[in-house]
């Protein structure tokens, strides 16, 4: 059963002047050591970056809580697998108030356009 569903949409050029202007102290707030890394191996750092971003507010709007309650950024870490297709690594107070909720499953899907990105997540109760 579906217990929330969250889409956020981010300007990567608003992405980049963030950057621009707070550097490393906006990005290791942010992001894990294995985003930072994962994003900075390609050619479209800032698109991979704001993806993920938008990826983490997603996930706090299908939880319906936002970034409170404990929730930290870095709780929430969207991850490669090996076949290419995002996935969510949830940890910390996320992983916990997942727990409380019954919430078991959660997927996440990523697009770019140009100067814009959208991600969309889903979060699924465990069967009962």
């Amino acid at each position: 059963m579906i217990y929330g569903i969250g889409v956020d949409i981010v300007n990567i050029r608003r992405m980049r002047r963030v950057i621009d202007r707070w550097g490393t102290r906006f990005i290791n707030r942010i992001f894990t050591a294995q985003e930072i890394n994962h994003c900075f191996q390609g050619p479209k750092s800032v698109s991979s970056l704001a993806l993920r971003f938008a990826a983490k507010e997603a996930f706090s709007k299908a939880i319906g809580l936002g970034m409170k309650n404990g929730i930290r950024w870095r709780d929430i870490e969207i991850v490669q697998n090996p076949n290419g297709r995002p996935g969510l690594n949830v940890t910390g107070e996320a992983l916990s108030f997942c727990h409380r909720q019954g919430i078991g499953r959660w997927h996440v899907t990523l697009s770019d356009e140009s100067h814009y990105g959208v991600a969309v997540v889903v979060l699924e109760k465990s069967a009962t």
